[in-house]
């Protein structure tokens, strides 16, 4: 988690001189029916969701949440940006671009940060590829169109200097799972939490090995401007012991012109009810508690998100 510093200093100030402005537009009794856009089923995104609705449902009974499965985060983005979808979770580096190149004023706000994942190349355990060099000429799944892990994918092989030299299979996880059993693909690059339920359901059966890719951190970040962080990666399942990867915040986003009462709903459960909101399966890095959901880089909070901190705070 990050420590305190002139940014973490810098944005407190901002949630102090928003506050009222946020207060004004909170109702003592959340209602109506949310869409929270999360992702492919068998990894974490969709089963995060599906907490956060049971779990608000529970503490907001007028609330209604559909937990929405999508192809990923760009798929996330483009349906907050439309209206389509109320809250949405997106990889921070995506999230990041898509304000830097979309219209400003459909432009998502943050809510929290809420968890990091971790961006996963995994090949079978019998394989020979040892390093991302090894995939040069292979076939690699590497998510729909409409997933953050598709878009992280480009700038990691990028960075490795196999732009154009790796065969990239825009394959949903499922699919790019089946492909790595049969033989259809040599590599799956998957971004999401450790261990991944589909990823660790097919490790039973067809032994698997993630690549250590810590290394290409810096060329990644040079590459596209965005501050990729290199972890260490929990072992276990298909983790090798003492394996490096690149760590990439998750952001919950809502759309610009959601109630501010719903947002700071959000907010409270997300605070108070962490506990019920992660995976007993997922280890890792998660974000849950105030001063690190606040951390959400060059996303804006929304307005019932920053009042919401503010009582948190006292």
């Amino acid at each position: 988690m990050l420590t305190g510093g002139p940014a973490e200093l810098s944005r407190r100030g901002f949630l102090f001189a928003t506050a009222v402005l946020a207060a004004a537009c909170v109702r003592s009794a959340p209602g109506g029916r949310v869409r929270l856009a999360s992702g492919e089923r068998g990894g974490l995104y969709l089963a995060f969701a599906e907490l956060v609705a049971k779990q608000l449902q529970t503490r907001f009974p007028d609330i209604g949440v559909d937990a929405i499965s999508t192809e990923g985060s760009i798929d996330n983005l483009a349906q907050l940006r439309s209206g389509d979808v109320d809250l949405g979770l997106a990889l921070a580096d995506v999230a990041e671009r898509d304000l830097a190149t979309g219209p400003a004023g459909t432009a998502p706000l943050a809510v929290a940060r809420v968890y990091e994942n971790y961006l996963q190349v995994v090949v079978r355990d019998s394989a020979s590829v040892r390093g991302l060099t090894d995939l040069e000429g292979k076939r690699v799944s590497i998510g729909p169109a409409g997933s953050g892990a598709l878009a992280t994918s480009e700038v990691l092989f990028e960075a490795a200097g196999l732009r154009g030299r790796v065969d990239m299979r825009r394959y949903r996880l499922h699919d790019g799972l089946v492909g790595l059993a049969d033989g259809g693909v040599d590599a799956l690059v998957w971004s999401g939490g450790v261990p991944t339920p589909a990823i660790s359901e097919l490790n039973a059966k067809v032994p698997l090995r993630m690549l250590d890719i810590g290394p290409l951190a810096a060329p990644m970040a040079q590459t596209s401007g965005y501050p990729y962080l290199v972890r260490q990666v929990p072992t276990g399942d298909y983790v090798p012991p003492g394996l490096r990867s690149i760590g990439v915040p998750n952001l919950l986003l809502c759309r610009h012109d959601i109630g501010a009462d719903v947002v700071a709903a959000v907010v409270d459960i997300l605070a108070t009810d962490a506990p019920q909101l992660v995976p007993p399966y997922v280890r890792g890095l998660q974000y849950l508690d105030p001063p690190s959901m606040i951390q959400t880089g060059l996303a804006p909070l929304h307005p019932g998100a920053i009042h919401a901190y503010q009582q948190l705070h006292g």
